[in-house]
């Protein structure tokens, strides 16, 4: 589980829900009248399945009415699968969950991990997609013991800060936020960067002539979040075991016929993400 801020404070709820009203649209999705539901569940509003995330590539966007991303792709299909309309909003990060929690929106996007504390103010799906941690370089080794002495960068709020402190010590430089460390890497300042797969392969997909490439880490006793892989769910709203049901029953649908794995390819991850390992 990362508990990076972006994703899981709730400083910015007041300006989160303030901004519900402007950030809202409809996506262009019609329903046929001879559609038939794959699953039986209520959502906040009849005929529409309404989801919240961050502006946050490769897992969700949402522009000129378009849903995209990981997240969005899945969440399209379950919708479409569904006979439900899209009606989508996009807030800060630290407003998200809040706003499910607030039954402002059904479900949401933008590659939460299931969390103790989350599980208390809403329901979480069975795991998504896998979220492991990665070494991006120049020719990366998937060992951390082979960048012994040497400068790594990592966003502060992850798992592995500590154990990655520990054993590097002042080589270990500790940035805000992923661009960052992405920048610095580019620019040399650092010798290798670890971050969450997903934000590795958005990066390099936005950067493919940097020379850099990512590789997912050993398990290693020196990084205990090696030894327990993150993964991803989609967060809704409380109470509603039948959406859960739903949600669950669709992604176990799509893992099994392959488009689960083709939407991680499509977004430069890796497909074997598709089947996880639970936390």
């Amino acid at each position: 589980m990362k508990t990076l801020i972006r994703r899981g404070t709730i400083a910015l709820v007041l300006l989160g829900a303030a901004a519900l009203s402007g950030c809202a649209a409809d996506a262009q999705t019609t329903v046929a009248s001879d559609c038939v539901p794959a699953s039986k569940f209520n959502t906040l509003h009849e005929g529409k399945l309404s989801v919240v995330g961050p502006d946050y590539p490769p897992l969700f966007t949402y522009q000129n009415s378009k849903i995209d991303g990981v997240d969005g792709k899945i969440l399209e299909s379950f919708a479409k699968a569904n006979c439900l309309e899209l009606d989508v909003k996009v807030l800060p990060a630290a407003g998200v969950i809040e706003a499910v929690k607030g039954r402002q929106a059904d479900v949401a996007a933008g590659g939460w991990y299931p969390t103790e504390e989350r599980a208390k103010i809403v329901n979480q799906s069975e795991p998504a997609y896998g979220d492991p941690a990665v070494l991006v370089g120049k020719n990366p080794s998937g060992q951390i013991e082979d960048y012994e002495g040497k400068t790594i960068g990592t966003t502060q709020g992850y798992l592995w800060v500590d154990d990655l402190v520990k054993w590097a010590g002042d080589k270990a430089k500790l940035y805000q936020s992923p661009d960052a460390v992405y920048q610095d890497l580019l620019n040399g300042r650092i010798d290798v960067a670890m971050m969450a797969v997903n934000e590795a392969a958005g990066r390099l997909d936005q950067s493919p002539d940097s020379g850099l490439s990512y590789v997912e880490m050993a398990e290693t006793p020196l990084i205990e979040a090696t030894q327990h892989p993150s993964v991803t769910n989609l967060p809704h709203t409380k109470g509603n075991t039948e959406l859960t049901e739903a949600i669950n029953s669709h992604l176990e649908k799509i893992r099994n016929d392959g488009s689960l794995a083709k939407i991680l390819g499509d977004f430069g991850i890796d497909e074997s993400q598709a089947k996880p390992e639970s936390e």
